[in-house]
C-alpha cells in the first residue's frame, strides 16, 4: 500500500518574525525552520499503518523552495521511503486551492491509496488543504483524526468533535485523512536514520511532469491573495503595586472594584 503524507516547512515556534518590505509577508533569512507540527503526527500515523500492515510505502511531500528540503530530510530520517519536492516555482504562494492541485496531481501519479495530511499549518492556519485534496481527488475524507487502524481495504476511524465528543465510523480505500495533533507519540530520529535518510531518493517533478497548467498553480492559481500583515497590538498593561502588603492590598481591592468592577 502506498501512503502518501503531505508536509510542510514553516517557522520555528519560537522564531522572531520580522515583516518584508511588502508588509504581506517575512524576512525568511531571518528564520530558522522546521517540520509543521501536527504534519509530524501525519508522517507518524503514516509509519505506524505501514508497519502495522508488514508492507507498504511511506512516501513524504512538500511544496516549497529549496529550503524546504530539509524538512524532506527530516520526514526521511523518520522512516519514510522517499521524497518528492515541489521546488519549481511555477508551485510557489499558492492558496489552499493551488496547493491541493499540485498535491493531487501527485496522489494520482503515484496511486497513492491514502493521503495523509496534518490538520493545518502553524503559519497560515488556513487548515482546508486536506478537504480540498479530497474533493479534487474525489476521495472519501476524514477532519481532525485522533484514531486510525486499517483491516484490509477498510479505515477504522475516531473523528474529534466539539466538547470532548468523539466520532467513529469506518472508510473505505482510497482515502484522506486529516490528522489531528496528538493522536500518538511522534518518534525521535536516529542517527541510524539520519544516515539513511541521506541516501532515500527526492525526486523534483516540474508542472509538466504532473500534467498540471502553471496557471492553476501558486500565485498565478491562486484566488486569495494577502493584501498585509501586522504584529498583535497589545491591549493590556501590566500594571505593579507597590507598598507594604496592608497598603497594596487596599490598593489592589480599590482598583479591582473602581476599574475591573468585580466588586
Amino acid at each position: 500500500m502506498k501512503i502518501l503524507v503531505c508536509i510542510k516547512q514553516v517557522p520555528d515556534k519560537d522564531a522572531k518574525l520580522v515583516l518584508d518590505a511588502s508588509g504581506s509577508g517575512i524576512v525568511e533569512t531571518q528564520v530558522s525552520w522546521e517540520v509543521n507540527e501536527p504534519d509530524r503526527f501525519a508522517l507518524e500515523t503514516g509509519l505506524r499503518l505501514r508497519e502495522a500492515r508488514g508492507d507498504g510505502e511511506v512516501i513524504a511531500c512538500t511544496i516549497g523552495p529549496e529550503r524546504a528540503r530539509k524538512a524532506l530530510q527530516s520526514a526521511l530520517a523518520m522512516g519514510c521511503d522517499r521524497a518528492i519536492h515541489l521546488v519549481d516555482p511555477d508551485f510557489q504562494n499558492g492558496d489552499p486551492m493551488a496547493n491541493a492541485r499540485a498535491l493531487a496531481a501527485v496522489a494520482g501519479k503515484e496511486e497513492a491509496e491514502l493521503v495523509l495530511c496534518g490538520s493545518r499549518s502553524d503559519d497560515a492556519g488556513y487548515g482546508q488543504t486536506p478537504m480540498l485534496l479530497a474533493g479534487l481527488l474525489e476521495r472519501p475524507a476524514a477532519f481532525l483524526t485522533i484514531g486510525v487502524s486499517l483491516e484490509g481495504e477498510t479505515l477504522e476511524v475516531v473523528r474529534e468533535l466539539e466538547a470532548t465528543r468523539q466520532e467513529t465510523f469506518n472508510l473505505e480505500l482510497p482515502a484522506v485523512l486529516s490528522i489531528q495533533s496528538g493522536i500518538s507519540d511522534v518518534r525521535y530520529t536516529s542517527l541510524k536514520g539520519i544516515m539513511a535518510a541521506k541516501k532515500k531518493p527526492v525526486v523534483q517533478p516540474s508542472p509538466a511532469e504532473l500534467g498540471l497548467s502553471v496557471e492553476n498553480l501558486g500565485s498565478k492559481g491562486s484566488r486569495l491573495t494577502v493584501l498585509g500583515m501586522a504584529p498583535p497590538t497589545k491591549s493590556s498593561q501590566c500594571e505593579f503595586i507597590e507598598g507594604d502588603p496592608a497598603t497594596a492590598a487596599k490598593d489592589l481591592f480599590e482598583k479591582l472594584r473602581r476599574d475591573a468592577k468585580v466588586f
